[in-house]
């Protein structure tokens, strides 16, 4: 009689495609190792596999050659050595981050702190199909949170004060977006076209431009792979106390909308943006 096999992915291990063999995949949290983990990693790698390790793009470690009589051995080294499993499978991936404002200059946003909540409250949670999480700290967007089942991008309003603007057009040549046109009647800002990326901001030598508000853009429904799919905008400037709510009005709809298996990206697809914003709005007001 055939044994049943252990839930392998839930634990973050990955049958390779030669027979017997695992792929044993470490998460962290926002992209950030210290030198002692990369240690311990390193010693994993050479204790259950083959000595090496590969980075995957969503900032985890993949050891290969991991015996599948050794698994529990290997999950139990895991747990041991204070490391973080990863996460496959129908449930929420381990979440994707950029440095935000602990070290890029472009940073809007401490995406750390929201990436670290992120992953202590949700990763793992089982859901109707992998659903994935990206953090990005302004409209550069690296870590793609439009390709993303539920999206965070950092953004600032700006707003001018004409009376400390002395007219030298430094804003205007560098926006990114060509949002800002200056005439006779002063500096101006089409908001429509705007990014609110903040580098005008911090072009201006003067100090006329300040942020009015600070917060994330929300998106759902991206995706990559074989289908790519674009996520939709579906709310601005999302204070960073107000993220958490969010996120939970948006998985509590995806679950009550979704058929198992389809991702958030099927799910809009299938019953129309209104419709899912409308269980998001009904879910964030009850």
């Amino acid at each position: 009689m055939a044994t049943t096999k252990p839930d392998y992915k839930r634990y973050g291990f990955i049958p390779q495609r030669q027979q017997g063999l695992l792929l044993m995949r470490l998460r962290n949290r926002s992209g950030n190792l210290t030198a002692a983990d990369l240690r311990k990693m390193a010693e994993l790698a050479e204790r259950f596999g083959t000595g090496e390790a590969h980075v995957t793009i969503r900032q985890g470690i993949e050891i290969p050659g991991v015996k599948e009589e050794r698994f529990e051995e290997a999950r139990q080294a895991i747990l041991d050595a204070g490391l973080l499993p990863a996460v496959c499978g129908l449930r929420v991936r381990p979440v994707v981050a950029c440095p935000g404002t602990a070290t890029c200059p472009y940073g809007l946003v401490n995406t750390r702190a929201l990436s670290d909540q992120l992953d202590r409250q949700y990763v793992g949670k089982d859901l109707p199909a992998k659903t994935k999480l990206a953090v990005s700290g302004c409209a550069n967007a690296c870590t793609k949170p439009q390709a993303h089942d539920i999206g965070f991008r950092g953004a600032a309003e700006p707003v001018i004060d004409q009376e400390l603007c002395v007219k030298c057009g430094a804003c205007v040549k560098r926006c990114p977006a060509a949002a800002m046109t200056l005439d006779d009647g002063g500096l101006a800002i089409d908001l429509d076209t705007c990014l609110s990326c903040g580098v005008c901001v911090t072009t201006c030598p003067k100090q006329a431009l300040a942020y009015t508000q600070v917060g994330y853009h929300i998106y759902i429904g991206g995706k990559g792979g074989r289908y790519t799919n674009t996520g939709e905008c579906i709310a601005t400037f999302v204070a960073e106390e107000e993220v958490i709510p969010y996120l939970e009005a948006i998985l509590a709809a995806y679950q009550e909308l979704a058929d198992k298996g389809e991702r958030l990206s099927k799910v809009v697809a299938r019953v129309g943006l209104a419709t899912v914003k409308a269980k998001i709005a009904d879910k964030l007001s009850g």
